[in-house]
């Protein structure tokens, strides 16, 4: 599956879950991560090691030579940031980066980084870690597609639409990134190669295992409405 069906089927999957519209560029940016691993791989990976490690360096020179400038928050933003490309840099084609191992992982660390970044604003956030993800190519499409979707969410829940789940702190932005790869794993899975999801087992998900979590994610999807209904 290209980015453009992974992108549709990671909206189709979060868009009900979704308590704030800034939330849609997590779930873009969870359904785009797995496939750093394949074509945009050194023009986004090698970038952000790059990036990501200076950012590591300076901070340990401001640790030895100037402490008074030491922020152990900033160094652990630069360090979850280097593990994010790490990972993919030494992955192969749907290997590490398409299992629900790396699916945690992944989600934790793109949500922390939002959840810190989000002291600026939360839309900031959302778009700075889909910026992190997405080659330019793929950004200039997915951005106004994510853009136009907050407007029409912005004015459902101004007319006083309940979100089905509106979870707290760090969480609001981990759960929209982790359901976006979950949608990846499920679209690849439905793919003839399958997907290897399950590391380290090497059992591969195929149509028939795709199904059977699209089945599980509408049977949440429905208890979520349910619980919200009473």
């Amino acid at each position: 599956m290209r980015w453009k069906g992974h992108t549709v089927l990671g909206l189709a999957m979060g868009l009900p879950f979704v308590s704030s519209p800034d939330q849609i560029f997590l779930l873009v940016a969870g359904a785009l991560y797995p496939d750093l691993d394949h074509e945009v791989k050194w023009e986004i990976v090698n970038r952000g090691i790059l990036i990501s490690g200076s950012l590591i360096l300076i901070s340990l020179l401001l640790y030895l030579l100037y402490p008074s400038y030491f922020d152990i928050t900033f160094l652990l933003i630069s360090t979850a940031a280097l593990i994010l490309y790490v990972i993919p840099y030494f992955a192969s084609h749907r290997g590490i980066t398409h299992t629900f191992f790396c699916m945690f992982v992944v989600s934790a660390i793109l949500g922390f980084l939002a959840y810190k970044l989000a002291v600026f604003s939360p839309i900031i956030a959302g778009i700075v870690v889909l910026a992190m993800v997405s080659s330019e190519y793929i950004l200039g499409k997915v951005v106004p597609i994510c853009a136009l979707l907050w407007i029409v969410l912005y004015l459902l829940f101004s007319r006083g639409i309940t979100p089905l789940l509106d979870l707290p702190g760090i969480y609001h932005y981990i759960v929209p990134v982790g359901i976006g790869y979950l949608s990846h794993i499920i679209g690849d899975s439905l793919t003839p190669a399958g997907c290897n999801a399950l590391y380290p087992l090497d059992y591969k998900l195929r149509k028939r295992e795709g199904i059977v979590l699209i089945g599980v994610w509408i049977s949440f999807l429905l208890l979520a409405y349910r619980i919200n209904l009473t």
